[in-house]
């Protein structure tokens, strides 16, 4: 049966020059729906560059002199947009790559839609499998049975993409774990002097294409007591040293309220403030654990701290957080459903943006 989409895996390699992650490489390649294949590669020659880094070089092959003679990086990118050209969806193997491409598409006052529909294909192998541990692109060829060749060269990492999206249906991989259904979920973790402040607030929402449907919202808050006490232990060279240790004490209550979220989670998208750090923390101390699903951030799509700092519940009563988040979500949600549309997670819509 033929497929429906045009692909494209892409894959950057990246140096870090006076601070900063720089693009020195990009190969991509095209699958149309007709089956054939198209590749595109192109070294890039950083802004005011002057020497590789010799891990670099040593790791890629790539050598001071071939960035010398290269393009520069908007020279590189125009040439790299008109290859793409058309209705595609872009395929990356981890959240890398992405990142530097609009780090450096914003340095260079450039636009970034190009980019978009992009999926990484790491995370939705992870999902579909319920992986915890982010393979590598080597290591999943080799449990694919699939033949590695060279690595850490833009182009063949890209061919290694292609060749694990086609033995894995990927296509399919994608369009399955399309969903409108979203969970929200914020969560404070605050020690105190005698105790920890937890308060954990999930929304059960469906993403429409202008507006974000809230469901169902709920917050369950609690103070749990702590104890800390020192314990001896013993480093690699055999030196004993005291380390305190903090002991939490868990509540069947925060467990119930954790498990009803599990639940409700599996399947949809997860959005969190900042990431599952502090969730985690909870799940762990309670024995609970969470499926592996589709999470994306408040933090990367606000991209400012005075306004994520709005999000956290703080000293405020249950029911003024609640009614003040349903407001933040209405004010922000254009934000999350572009998101949404960048991620291809709409089902049957993949919109340009």
């Amino acid at each position: 049966m033929e497929r429906k989409k045009t692909y494209i895996c892409v894959d950057v390699e990246a140096a870090l020059i006076r601070g900063r992650q720089h693009i020195i490489e990009v190969g991509a390649v095209k699958w149309l729906p007709d089956g054939t294949k198209e590749t595109f590669t192109q070294l890039i020659k950083p802004y005011k560059f002057k020497k590789l880094n010799a891990h670099i070089q040593k790791l890629t092959g790539i050598t001071t002199e071939q960035l010398l003679d290269a393009p520069s990086f908007k020279e590189a990118i125009y040439k790299f947009k008109r290859w793409c050209k058309g209705d595609y969806i872009l395929l990356t193997f981890g959240e890398f790559d992405r990142k530097v491409f609009e780090e450096e598409l914003a340095r260079n006052y450039m636009n970034s839609d190009f980019l978009f529909p992009l999926v990484d294909y790491q995370q939705k192998y992870m999902i579909v499998h319920g992986l915890k541990e982010q393979p590598s692109l080597g290591g999943l060829m080799t449990t694919l049975g699939l033949e590695v060749e060279t690595q850490h060269r833009a182009l063949a990492d890209a061919e290694s993409l292609l060749k694990i999206f086609e033995v894995t249906n990927g296509e399919s991989v994608i369009e399955c774990q399309q969903t409108r259904n979203m969970i929200i979920l914020f969560t404070q973790f605050k020690q105190q002097e005698t105790d920890f402040d937890v308060a954990v607030t999930y929304l059960n929402c469906t993403v429409e294409n202008d507006h974000i449907e809230v469901q169902h919202i709920e917050t369950y808050r609690e103070l749990l007591p702590f104890t800390v006490h020192e314990e001896e232990r013993m480093n690699k060279e055999g030196e004993t040293y005291v380390t305190q240790l903090t002991t939490i004490q868990p509540s069947i209550k925060v467990k119930a309220f954790l498990q009803q979220i599990i639940l409700q989670a599996e399947g949809k998208v997860v959005l969190t403030r900042s990431g599952l750090r502090s969730m985690s923390r909870l799940l762990r101390l309670h024995g609970c654990t969470m499926p592996k699903t589709e999470n994306m951030q408040l933090s990367n799509l606000l991209n400012n701290e005075e306004i994520l700092a709005k999000f956290y519940i703080g000293e405020q009563s249950v029911h003024a957080y609640e009614a003040k988040i349903c407001r933040l979500l209405r004010k922000f949600e254009g934000l999350i459903i572009e998101e949404y549309s960048k991620r291809a997670l709409l089902p049957q819509e993949i919109l340009k943006v």
